[in-house]
């Protein structure tokens, strides 16, 4: 009877962990569609690149390079590493804790250039509103949003 419920212990654990690493259709069909969706954002990326090049002619400045290149490393990193994280490709927790560790301290990066690009924007369309009242215009608060989605994306990945 020991033996049994020993066994029988062992079998619910090995059950357990085969059922937690294995991944579910679609996890993986959201996974691919996470690392497809790299080529349309990085086309995308690229071409935002090109207009702030282009800018230079009119007072753009390697600010608006350090943003942009902020910007397209968090949305790129956040569909690779979500996209690996759902296929199973990232396993170990020392790999989860770190690619969702840098997913935040990039998101918070995010965060914190985006507040900088709000404040000069106020600045330059001689915007006399309340810092609140900015923030409900859709432009402002949709940047905010992707910011704060990366932030519990890192998380998830982490936590998962």
């Amino acid at each position: 009877m020991l033996e049994t419920s020993v066994e029988g212990f062992s079998i619910e654990n090995q059950s357990a962990t085969q059922s937690k690493n294995s991944q579910s259709p679609f996890e993986i069909l959201f996974g691919i569609i996470c690392l497809v969706l790299l080529i349309p954002a990085t086309f995308v990326a690229f071409g935002e690149f090109r207009d702030i090049i282009d800018y230079f002619e009119y007072g753009g400045d390697m600010s608006d390079v350090r943003s942009w290149i902020l910007y397209s490393t968090t949305i790129l990193s956040i569909l690779l590493i979500s996209g690996l994280h759902f296929i199973g490709m990232i396993k170990s927790t020392s790999w989860k804790i770190v690619s969702g560790g840098f997913i935040i301290a990039i998101s918070i990066m995010n965060l914190f250039s985006r507040f900088s690009d709000f404040g000069e924007e106020r600045r330059e369309w001689g915007i006399d509103e309340f810092w609140l009242d900015f923030l409900y215009w859709p432009s402002t608060h949709e940047r905010l949003e992707l910011v704060f989605l990366g932030i519990i994306i890192g998380f998830f990945v982490i936590k998962k």
